[in-house]
């Protein structure tokens, strides 16, 4: 299988269109057409992304070979992103640097309050 074909696998095993995968990426939609269809390959910068978006590792994207699953850093599996996940990716992608960082202290805030609730009850959120 070439990389376009392991691209375009995971996509449609994702249910997203080209041009919902080109506007989460920030590449054209015809960008991502040429890589499906191997015309082209993207950067490895992208790779990662892409990587990172259908949660599997680079190296299954580019050589079919090692684990096509990733992990994240408590070695629990990635799961797709979601459709509300990506709508508030754009909206963040479109704000001020300064605005980036008040919205992480936000939501870091809700965490924090969702783990204390956890922790009451008996549960924890990650870990």
């Amino acid at each position: 299988m070439s990389i376009g074909e392991r691209l375009k696998k995971l996509r449609l095993s994702t249910k997203k269109t080209l041009k919902e995968v080109s506007e989460i990426l920030g590449i054209s939609l015809n960008t991502v057409y040429r890589w499906e269809h191997d015309l082209c390959t993207p950067r490895k910068s992208v790779i990662k992304k892409m990587a990172d978006f259908y949660g599997v590792q680079s190296e299954w994207i580019l050589t079919g070979e090692g684990q096509q699953d990733s992990a994240d850093y408590d070695g629990r599996a990635f799961t797709p992103v979601t459709d509300v996940e990506q709508k508030i990716l754009k909206m963040i992608r479109r704000l001020p640097e300064s605005k980036k960082h008040s919205i992480i202290g936000y939501i870091d805030r809700i965490y924090m309050e969702e783990q204390e609730k956890k922790e009451q009850e008996g549960q924890i959120l990650w870990g």
